[in-house]
Parts: C-alpha cells; structure tokens; sequence
C-alpha cells in the first residue's frame, strides 16, 4: 500500500491528521448535519410527527454511546485502521439504504447502523489515531480532526439541499453515499494502522514512554474531575444537538427559506470551524482550562440568545457555533491534559458515552417539548437551562496535567 512508501516521510503524520479530519467529516457530516435538510421531505411524504421524526438522531447517538465502549478497547488493542474501513463501509451502505425506507421502523433500523459508523469512525477514533501520530503541536492536530465535523456542517446541508431539489430526497441520499467509499479507498491505500517510528533507539524509547505516560482508568474513575467533565460534556451534548438537529424546523417556523435554514447550519458549522482551529492553536500556548472556560461562556450566550431572542437569531448564531467549535476540541484535549495518552481509548470512549447520551436525550426531548408546547423557543429553554449547569460543572473543574495524576495515583 502507499502508506508503506510515505509512513518515513517527515510529513506523514499530518498526512494522517487530514485523512482524520476527511473521515469526521464524512461520518459527522453525513449523520449529524447533512440529514436534517432532509426532515421536511420526510414530514411530508410520511406524515411523522416532529418527535417520532427526531428519534432517529436519539437511536443514532444513544446506539453510539453503547458501541464507542467496545470501539476504544479495540482501538487500543489493535489500533483504529479496521474500525475507521468499517465506519466508511457502513455509512455508505446506510446513506443508499436510506434512500429505500418505507416506514419508521426502516427508519430507526439505519440509525442503529449509523450508531456504529459514529463509534467506528468518529471522533474518539480519529482523535487517537492524530494524537499517536503527532508528536508535537498535538493540541493544533486535535482540532483540526475535529475540525472536520465543521467543514463536513458547511458542505454538506447546501450540498443535499441542491441535490434533493434536483432529484428528491431518495436518490440524493444514494449519490451522497459516494463520499464515503472514497474516503474507504483513501483510508486503505494511505493510512498506517500504528506509527512506526525509525528514529534512534532513544527516540523510539521516548515516544514509546510518551505514548505509555498516563493516569490508568482504575484510577481516573477515582477522580472528580473526570466525572466533571463527563457531566459537562453530556449536558453540552444535549443542548448542542437540540440546536443543531432541530435549526433547520426551527428556521423554517421563523418563515425563513429552506436555502436560508440550510445556510444557518453552514453558518453555524463555519463558526465551529473557526472555534475548533482556534482552541487547538490557542491550547498549546495558553492554560486550556481557562480556554476550555471562556468557550464554555460563549457558547452559553449563544444559546440563550439563539433560543429566546429570535429576531436576533443570525448574531447568536454566531456565539452558539464558535463557542461549540472550541469545546468540541477542548472536551478531548482536556482528557488527555489531565490523564495521558495511556488509556486514551478507553477513557474518550467512556466520555465520549456520557456525549452521546446527552445528544440522543437532548434531539429526543427538544423534539417532544416543541409537540408539547407548539413552538421552539419555549422547547430550547430546557437546553438553556442545561447549559448553565455545564458550565458551572467546567467551572469547578480543578486544573491539573497527566504527569501530576500519575504521581498522584503512584502516591
């Protein structure tokens, strides 16, 4: 395969950190942004309420906290390149099934299937794919995989939003599961399974120290801060989906056009973007904690203001997706600040479950309450709420670095 030609190159590993950043955007593009253009479609032709619709994103998030358990085993185990070839299989046989469904149970079906494409080749497996690949500037490397859900919010609703006027929901779908196998055939030809350094004996014992350095799980299940994080990002989770996954109904309840509700999610996307490449930059020059608590600050303005001040949606907007951005990266830089690289998988699986079931509850829920009360505003409060409570948890997060948890836990 090519990756045995370039795996010496010098360049390499940022070879690795955009093929990462691709596959987010496939797999969290594809899944969490690109389907929402569809909603209204699906609405109309199935005569589902706007909660039995939204399930779908609840199945797809809570069957990913389920398998992203067993998905960091294996990645730590035999590394990420299988379950990265299987999430891409996957995903293009579940976007050209979608295309087929003809009921709600055919519906949720998919979205169990794209529940282990999100565990297979989502954040947590191409985070850990960067990182053991990177050795310096990894901060920079984390956020531009995670970059890729941005850059896969920004090109793709626009891109199904043509495709579906042009050729209905249907057959759009089918094309878009294209993008998948190619980033299948990418992954195969170009990415190495594990870094195989061929530097001096003591470089190669270095990196392999580097790679081993970190607190063990028995013992990060012990700390506060753990469970500080996992509470804040599962309430993050919550209100992020509730915004994203209904923005396009939400928009479209304002008056606004479909081309505009679909621009809102690329607006929103664009910003998270500009927030995620600025956490990772910024974090490896300055206190990520105090980072990791200004974006949580911006976000929560953002999302108090694109729920209840309407009228100045566009403004917020952009609060509520820089402010994302930069959390998304931070949440799994900050894991490996405090803990190391040495569990990596197991622990980002086990925060990544807490993630994922505050995004199913928080699509789910937001969905019920907008039936309940008939309206969004009133429905997005509850996510508002959760917010704050999140905020407060990152707050009292006591900052600290893996080299000290390790003599801690020693100790």
């Amino acid at each position: 395969m090519l990756y045995k030609a370039l795996a010496s190159k010098p360049w390499y590993p940022w070879l690795v950190v955009g093929l990462c950043l691709l596959t987010v955007s496939a797999s969290n593009g594809l899944i969490n942004n690109g389907l929402t253009v569809f909603d209204e479609s699906l609405l109309i032709e199935f005569g589902w309420s706007i909660s039995e619709l939204k399930t779908r994103d609840s199945i797809s998030f809570l069957c990913g906290a389920i398998f992203v358990l067993g998905a960091g085993y294996v990645v730590d185990k035999y590394g990420p390149k299988p379950l990265l070839l299987l999430g891409m299989a996957l995903l293009a046989i579940g976007y050209f099934s979608y295309g087929r469904i003809e009921s709600l149970s055919q519906l949720y079906s998919m979205h169990i299937l794209f529940g282990m494409v999100l565990a297979c080749a989502g954040n947590m497996t191409a985070i850990v794919t960067a990182a053991s690949w990177v050795e310096h500037r990894r901060g920079l490397a984390v956020g531009l995989v995670i970059a890729g859900t941005s850059i896969g919010g920004i090109l793709i609703p626009p891109t199904a939003n043509y495709l579906n006027q042009a050729f209905g929901w249907r057959l759009a779908m089918q094309y878009e599961a294209i993008f998948p196998l190619l980033m299948m055939l990418l992954i195969f030809l170009l990415i190495k399974n594990r870094p195989v350094h061929k530097q001096t004996k003591s470089k190669r014992t270095q990196i392999k120290k580097e790679l081993s350095e970190g607190v063990p799980l028995a013992q990060v299940l012990k700390k506060l801060s753990f469970y500080q994080v996992a509470i804040a990002g599962a309430l993050t989770y919550f209100t992020v989906t509730s915004i994203f996954s209904h923005m396009f109904l939400y928009m479209r309840s304002l008056d606004y056009a479909s081309e505009q509700a679909s621009l809102a999610l690329s607006t929103m996307a664009l910003l998270a973007l500009v927030g995620k490449l600025f956490s990772g930059y910024m974090s490896d020059r300055i206190n990520p904690h105090t980072l990791f608590r200004a974006q949580m600050l911006c976000m929560l303005v953002g999302v108090l203001g694109t729920s209840q001040l309407n009228e100045f949606i566009w403004v917020f907007l952009l609060f509520t997706g820089f402010g994302w951005g930069g959390l998304h990266t931070l949440y799994n830089y900050i894991l490996i600040a405090l803990f190391g690289l040495r569990d990596a998988g197991k622990i980002n699986s086990i925060v990544s479950l807490a993630e994922a079931a505050g995004a199913g509850m928080g699509i789910f829920v937001t969905g019920y309450l907008r039936d309940y009360f008939g309206n969004y505003p009133d429905a997005l409060l509850v996510s508002a709420g959760l917010m704050t409570i999140a905020t407060i948890c990152v707050f009292a997060i006591k900052p600290s670095n893996a080299k000290s948890e390790q003599r801690e836990s020693v100790g």
